[in-house]
This record gives C-alpha cells, sequence and structure tokens, in this order.
C-alpha cells in the first residue's frame, strides 16, 4: 500500500506547493517511509499479536524455556527485519522510478529506521497489551495513526498547519523521524540537524520502553 501512495503523489503536479525547485516526489518519499515504519508497528505488529492470542500460539510459546522479554524482543527483531526491508524497496522504488533523491546517508538513515522502528513497534506492544481482539485494537490503533499520518510531516511541511497543530505536530515521534529521513535523504550530512531529531527519537525510545517495561504482559487471557 504505501509503494501505490507514493506512485500516485509523485504523479500529481504537487511541487509547486512547496516552493523552490524540490520535487514532490523528493519531498514525499522519505515521510512515506516513515508512515510505513509508524504503521509497521501501530498497524501490523499489534493486530499480529492479538491474533497470535487469537490462535492460541502466545499461550504455546509461553510453555517454552523462554523468558516473556526474550519472546518480546524477538517479535519487535523480526518486525524491524520486515520495515528495513519496506524502507529498502521504497528507496529503490523513488530513485528507480522517480530518480528521488539520495544523498548516501547510509548510516545515518539506518540509525533513524531502527529508532523509529523501535518506537512504533513498541507501540504495538502496548496496543496488544490493552486490546483482546480485533475489534478492540480497531478504534485504539486508528486513534493513535491517524493524527500521526496527518500531523507527522509525512505529506507537507508542518509549517503549512494552523499554529495550534504546530506545536501538538511537534511533539509527535514521527515529525522528527519523517526531517530526519528528509535530512540524510535530500541534504548532505550535518550532524547538527539530523543528530537532534535523533536525539529527540532517542527520548521518545527510552520514555516509550520505560512504560512498555512496566505495562506489557506477554499473556492470554
Amino acid at each position: 500500500m504505501p509503494s501505490f501512495i507514493y506512485i500516485a503523489l509523485s504523479v500529481l503536479p504537487l511541487g509547486k506547493s512547496l516552493g523552490g525547485n524540490l520535487k514532490y516526489s523528493n519531498y514525499v518519499l522519505p515521510g512515506i517511509i516513515a508512515m510505513t515504519i509508524m504503521q509497521g508497528g501501530v498497524y501490523s505488529l499489534a493486530y499480529w499479536m492479538v491474533d497470535l492470542k487469537a490462535r492460541g500460539i502466545i499461550k504455546r510459546l509461553l510453555a517454552t524455556p523462554l523468558k516473556q522479554w526474550q519472546l518480546a524482543l524477538s517479535l519487535v527483531c523480526a518486525r524491524l527485519v520486515v520495515v528495513i526491508a519496506q524502507v529498502i524497496i521504497l528507496t529503490s522504488l523513488g530513485i528507480i522510478a522517480f530518480h528521488a533523491s539520495f544523498a548516501g546517508n547510509i548510516f545515518s538513515t539506518l540509525i533513524l529506521v531502527l529508532l523509529g522502528g523501535a518506537i512504533f513497534l513498541l507501540c504495538g506492544l502496548l496496543i496488544s497489551t490493552f486490546a483482546k481482539t480485533y475489534d478492540s485494537a480497531a478504534p485504539i490503533t486508528s486513534a493513535i495513526a491517524l493524527p500521526l499520518t496527518f500531523l507527522g510531516n509525512i505529506f507537507y511541511p508542518i509549517d503549512a498547519l494552523p499554529h495550534g497543530l504546530q506545536i501538538f505536530a511537534r511533539l509527535l515521534p514521527i515529525t522528527y523521524l519523517a526531517d530526519g529521513l528528509r535530512q540524510a535523504y535530500l541534504y548532505p550530512f550535518d550532524l547538527y540537524t539530523i543528530g537532534k531529531d535523533e536525539l529527540i527519537l532517542f527520548i521518545w525510545f527510552v520514555v516509550i520502553l520505560a512504560i512498555t517495561v512496566s505495562v506489557f504482559r506477554l499473556k492470554e487471557d
């Protein structure tokens, strides 16, 4: 789905809305990647965990010698591999089909992807803690994902938002994930700019990790 969204947006004449000479396909690619990372946790992992519970797989996993944190870590790492594969596919699509820019900041991009992926995958674990069925998970995921999608610096700069929404948008982790990826993809390496985004994402990671450790329980009712 993210690939189709990117293709649809890239063929539209939206570059003029950004000002300057930046093509919209260049601008929106890092945003779509940030959205994909977010959806991988908030939607995919949360629904996957709920499905595992419904099919009794969690109960069987808990019967193994592995500890709960080891099982949770393995689930998160497995989804991180999927997230990285999606980033590679989207980046390749942008470069090959739309000649999107990539400045070659591979290390910075990897750090941003891992931090962003960890944040939203932990969010998925938290959602699965409170949601026992798909029907109960759906409103929670929508309530979280929709503001992140439309206020998170993905499709347009947050400066285009009303002032009150700008303040809210600057509190969202996806804002800094999208901005960091945009800096890594479009511009030469700048430690201050990318480092600021990575620092804020790291703070978010620590906060979400602390909440997850205290709240998350890998169990079935």
